[in-house]
């Protein structure tokens, strides 16, 4: 899907962002460290930020299209 430029979405972001926030307050609670969901989370927020928060999870190839100026596929 990332290939082809395909985000229509099976799981939106907007989605995983609620999930993830979920995760993090729990692993928070626990005092458990999460660095790579939080790195994901930020991701995700970008994407949410950038009009990408109802696409597929697969839409996340853009935000590194944008860090790197680098069309991906397609």
């Amino acid at each position: 899907m990332m290939i082809e430029g395909n985000d229509k979405p099976g799981f939106k972001i907007d989605l995983h962002i609620k999930d993830l926030n979920n995760a993090l307050d729990c692993a928070h609670s626990v005092g458990a460290p999460v660095p790579m969901t939080v790195a994901v989370q930020e991701i995700l927020q970008w994407m949410h930020s950038h009009e990408g928060g109802q696409k597929d999870h697969s839409a996340i190839a853009q935000y590194y299209e944008y860090l790197t100026d680098i069309k991906i596929g397609r």
